[in-house]
């Protein structure tokens, strides 16, 4: 069985669209947990009227303590021997779990990920029951990492996600292991820097089958400001691959740091110049000081970030 943790916070609107394509899955031996996460638009009663149609859901209700938090009392009452994480506002291809359990046992694998696919909000209508019924491609390739493979891959931002979502995880990898509700964006980051030296081998599946739906309002809003919060998240992990001698992760992980640093500035660009957003930039600016001749040398890191990081040079003289 496949157990399914959806954290629900103030996604009324979303909610019924999100359940529908998780009910709708072709491997129907799945459990559906709802964590209503101290929603008050009225989204614990939608989670409540579908377990009142569904035995397959099961409803929690709990103060508001953010999605790690959700996610941890999600995992306590998980039954299956899998799990997949689903957001509340997303929608999911009806074959996505059968996709994904189906490469879990023939490649014995410990996680299964799919690419997502990003949607602008504007067109969330188009991705209704008929869309998400849409064959998918009868031949599609698959790729093994190793989990060392797996955590370079989500540092240097070469196709491994580092969400909770878009994955299939054997159930076992998260005993003993916990979301991080210290931190409440970049949780997900931090918690597969976690479960991935666990695993013996990951598989990643390349067919799109999860549906994000991304708002650009070309405004920095709380979410984006938070992104700050990467940069602790990060040096977290620095330091704790630095206690084990894991060099190569250490520079790993700086590199992802100054990716975070470099997007900041970016979305910052477009922001009034208020003290609050100079002083932010001036910490990414701190960042990027510190890491840009790493990157320069670093035959691994993405060519925007060498080539943003020589650009620095002149923008700061």
């Amino acid at each position: 069985m496949i157990s399914v943790i959806i954290p629900v916070y103030n996604a009324a609107a979303y909610l019924p669209a999100c359940l529908d394509s998780v009910l709708a899955q072709t491997y129907s031996d799945i459990e559906v947990i709802l964590i209503d996460d101290g929603s008050t638009d009225g989204s614990g009663d939608v989670c409540d009227d579908y377990a009142c149609r569904d035995a397959r859901i099961t409803v929690l209700h709990q103060q508001n303590g953010g999605p790690a938090a959700a996610r941890n009392k999600g995992l306590e009452v998980a039954r299956g021997e899998s799990v997949a994480f689903v957001d509340c506002d997303d929608v999911v291809h009806e074959r996505y779990l059968e996709v994904l359990a189906v490469e879990m046992d023939r490649h014995h694998a410990d996680i299964v990920q799919s690419p997502y696919r990003i949607i602008p909000e504007s067109k969330r209508s188009d991705y209704g029951p008929d869309r998400l019924k849409q064959p998918l491609p009868k031949h599609y390739r698959t790729k093994e990492l190793t989990a060392g493979q797996a955590l370079f891959s989500m540092f240097y931002q070469e196709g491994m996600a580092d969400s909770s979502p878009c994955k299939l995880f054997r159930r076992s990898l998260f005993d003993g292991l916990c979301f991080p509700v210290i931190f409440r964006v970049y949780e997900d980051l931090y918690a597969m820097a976690q479960i991935y030296p666990r695993i013996q081998r990951m598989v990643w599946v390349d067919v799109p089958m999860y549906f994000y739906f991304k708002q650009d309002s070309g405004t920095l809003n709380s979410l984006s400001i938070r992104r700050t919060d990467a940069f602790e998240v990060l040096e977290t992990l620095e330091a704790q691959f630095m206690v084990t001698g894991q060099m190569a992760y250490v520079r790993a992980a700086r590199e992802r740091r100054l990716s975070v640093a470099f997007n900041i500035l970016r979305l910052l660009s477009r922001q009034p110049h208020t003290d609050a957003n100079k002083a932010m930039a001036h910490r990414c600016w701190q960042h990027i000081k510190a890491l840009r001749s790493e990157s320069i040398r670093d035959p691994r890191a993405r060519l925007k970030n060498r080539l943003t990081s020589l650009f620095s040079y002149l923008l700061m003289r």
